[in-house]
């Protein structure tokens, strides 16, 4: 597994992640992401939202990295494997706005072609592939609200958007200013 050094090192003191992401990347000819469209299930404060496929670490699970493969192929039939592994990002808080805080660790991965998907239809309502081009266009982006009383940048995609700790980490990850949407200064 390669190591990403920009990202600040786990320490010791702080928690172990208790759920995992993969932002799995192919060309064809550009840059595209995939996102899973989450089912609508009132339980789920994440329901109806784009995301990454991912999720919460089993007891079965000896490292957060088999979490992330598992639950990928899980949601998506998607086999990864070490070589495609590209960068292993530092461990994210998701759920904040969902009022349900975790933390979570994202891998990067890229892939040589656009593999079939097989989605879960328990967890996950559809796919997409998101080009990376269109998602750094800013004049693309909004700023909405997305919960009452709160505006957040996003990025509309179908019938909804990308927003929230996706959004977050895709503007990390590709250096897109959020900043720029939420300032208006587009």
């Amino acid at each position: 597994m390669k190591a990403d050094l920009t990202d600040t090192p786990h320490r010791s003191r702080t928690p172990a992640p208790e759920a995992a992401v993969a932002l799995i990347t192919c060309g064809e000819p550009e840059t595209k992401i995939l996102l899973l469209r989450r089912v609508h299930d009132e339980r789920d404060p994440w329901s109806g939202h784009y995301a990454f496929p991912g999720g919460r670490r089993d007891d079965g699970d000896d490292t957060i990295y088999q979490t992330c493969v598992r639950e990928v192929f899980e949601e998506t039939g998607i086999v990864l494997d070490d070589n495609s592994l590209q960068r292993i990002c530092a461990p994210s808080l998701a759920g904040r706005n969902v009022k349900a805080p975790m933390l979570v660790q994202p891998y990067v991965f890229r892939l040589s072609g656009r593999p079939a998907v097989r989605v879960e239809p328990a967890e996950i309502d559809s796919h997409v592939w998101l080009s990376l081009k269109s998602f750094k266009q800013l004049d693309k982006h909004r700023m909405i609200e997305v919960l009452p009383g709160m505006r957040r940048p996003v990025f509309p995609m179908n019938d909804y958007y990308v927003w929230g700790f996706t959004y977050g980490l895709l503007c990390r990850l590709f250096g897109v200013d959020s900043d720029r949407v939420a300032g208006g200064a587009l």
